[in-house]
């Protein structure tokens, strides 16, 4: 049994990496990643020196193409058709052209859109400028919206504590629209300092209309698995799924029977488990880990023809995943359940050479430079795909850094100042230095469970071989 208890155990994180905002509790940081998010910190202040001295640089009064405002709302209509356009650098080109209009009418709400712009891009300066030049000389009234646009930036740095200072004590003051995800936001700033039962609260005040009430019930339910409230957990999330989509296409409804499936199958109630992981749609994002559910499920079961199949469907995958190696560990088990002893020495071998060729291949890449321009990252997971390989990217490090290293390319490309470009060029050869460690540290951490799995595949050949000699002695 140790081989199943072992998949159960890597697939835990599961419960962790499905809530709404970017994964609470993920601490799986190895002493090389702690320090790459040190780099990554250190990176992100010198990104926002030379984002500001590029917008400077490139927002003088000789620069074409840059329309002078006096009219506050009129430059955010043209600001707003550059975002549009994809345009966003010139956009924010055109704000600091426009800069003293910008700052004559600090108590505007028109700021809010102009702070968020230039925030989303990570221009850190001139919107803390304003920031500051509000607390100090604007309307009060119009600080919480700031302070909430604020929050945002640092959730996406997972700066959760700074989330929870900006956010405490404004939800009276934001509108309608705003107030439902500043609750959200909380709760998952909570979630992640271990502060569940304020989490929950934070989470509860989400009204029912809300279109985030389902995401804060979810994440209400893992604080409360955590917790080890599971009754109270499996109630929210039952409820969301009376009321969610049943089409197989919405992710979120995915989502919950995943939690779901894992929370029973911890709980050893294989039945409903199984059940829960069969809603989950084959075109979903969760199917591999719903597979190797049913096969861990099956397995506790006693129907080990059922886990099987779900294992093979499993292992025919193209892509690399954790779920995917897993299930080589398992298929030699269900083999032996099955009393195939020439078929379980086949699997426990093919499984060991399975497990030496992924790390011998995660070792190339490693030792290869990956390039930045071919990045192949899903924002929706915060997952990254390097050469078929998915590692959980945002278990551990900042989608900031990613963005940042987007956009110093785009500053590179529309830089003709030769003393910046040196500097872009600089930072760049940074930043491409840590993506590769990261990368590194991404595969070093897949092959630390790849080892393991080897040398299981190991004990359990001995162990067949073993049995084989007694029974012919």
């Amino acid at each position: 049994m140790l081989n199943r208890f072992t998949c159960i155990i890597n697939t835990c994180f599961i419960l962790i990496s499905l809530t709404f905002s970017p994964p609470v509790l993920a601490n799986q940081a190895t002493t090389n990643s702690k320090s790459l998010i040190k780099q990554i910190n250190k990176l992100e202040n010198d990104y926002r020196k030379l984002s500001s001295a590029f917008y400077q640089k490139y927002s003088k009064k000789s620069v074409k193409d840059l329309e002078s405002f006096t009219d506050i709302d009129q430059l955010l209509i043209r600001v707003n058709r550059l975002k549009a356009s994809n345009q966003s650098v010139k956009a924010i080109q055109l704000i600091y052209f426009n800069k003293k209009t910008v700052e004559d009418n600090i108590d505007t709400k028109a700021v809010f859109s102009i702070i968020e712009l230039l925030l989303e891009n990570n221009e850190w300066n001139f919107a803390g400028t304003l920031y500051k030049q509000l607390k100090s000389e604007g309307d009060k009234a119009l600080l919480a919206p700031v302070q909430f646009i604020f929050a945002k930036y640092h959730a996406k740095r997972d700066e959760w504590n700074k989330v929870v200072k900006l956010l405490d004590g404004i939800f009276a003051d934001l509108s309608d629209e705003n107030v439902a995800y500043a609750y959200l936001l909380h709760g998952s700033a909570l979630q992640h300092i271990k502060k569940h039962r304020q989490a929950v609260d934070s989470y509860s005040k989400v009204p029912l209309k809300s279109e985030y009430y389902s995401y804060a019930q979810l994440n209400t339910a893992i604080a409360n698995i955590r917790q080890g409230w599971w009754t109270d957990a499996q109630t929210k999330i039952r409820d969301l799924l009376k009321v969610s989509n049943k089409t197989n296409k919405d992710e979120l409804t995915n989502r919950l029977y995943l939690i779901l499936g894992y929370a029973l199958l911890q709980r050893e109630y294989y039945r409903d488990a199984r059940d829960a992981f069969r809603h989950i749609g084959l075109d979903s994002r969760y199917t591999n880990r719903a597979l190797l559910g049913i096969g861990l499920t099956a397995t506790s079961q006693g129907d080990y023809i059922g886990g099987l199949n779900a294992l093979t469907i499993l292992k025919d995958k193209k892509t690399f995943d954790l779920s995917v190696d897993e299930s080589y560990l398992l298929v030699p088990y269900l083999y032996e359940k099955l009393q195939q002893e020439m078929t379980v020495s086949t699997s426990y071998t093919d499984a060991m050479n399975y497990f030496t060729k992924r790390m011998n291949k995660l070792d190339k890449m490693s030792a290869q430079h990956i390039d930045f321009n071919y990045l192949d990252y899903d924002k929706k997971t915060m997952s990254l795909n390097v050469k078929n390989n998915k590692f959980n990217y945002g278990n551990q490090f900042p989608e900031s850094f990613l963005n940042n290293y987007s956009q110093l390319y785009e500053f590179k490309k529309l830089s003709k100042n030769s003393k910046l470009n040196k500097r872009i060029t600089r930072l760049l050869t940074k930043y491409d230095a840590t993506y590769q460690g990261v990368i590194s540290d991404l595969a070093n951490q897949r092959k630390k469970y790849l080892k393991s799995y080897l040398n299981q595949s190991r004990y359990g050949l001995a162990r067949l071989y073993d049995s084989s000699n007694e029974k012919s002695n």
